[in-house]
């Protein structure tokens, strides 16, 4: 019940947009990983060539992980609450920049 009581807690505190927002995005890029689960081992069991771009997938997973945290940190300026707010900046610098590789990576 503490678990409940805790996510029903969070959710008066928060703006209902950002909330939305990060729920759609965390969503997305969980789409992303278990899709890229799912063609790599498909690639490991057998000898068929995947029609989908792992690399694309990846890259969208990581710019959907960097864009929640942008979404966080937009919250804690628009809201005030600023509580790690160091923290998910950085996060948010080293997702985006991972996802700008790899945006690389595909292009080249």
């Amino acid at each position: 019940m503490k678990l409940i009581d805790k996510i029903q807690e969070r959710r008066r505190e928060r703006n209902k947009l950002f909330l939305v927002m990060d729920i759609f995005l965390t969503l997305l890029s969980l789409y992303f990983a278990i899709r890229v689960l799912f063609i790599t081992s498909e690639a490991l069991v057998t000898t068929k060539h995947s029609t989908d771009l792992p690399n694309v997938l990846l890259f969208a997973m990581t710019i959907s992980i960097g864009l929640t945290y942008v979404v966080r940190i937009i919250e804690m300026l628009v809201t005030g609450k600023r509580k790690y707010f160091i923290l998910n900046l950085i996060a948010a610098f080293i997702i985006l920049g991972v996802s700008a590789i790899e945006l690389r990576w595909i292009f080249s």
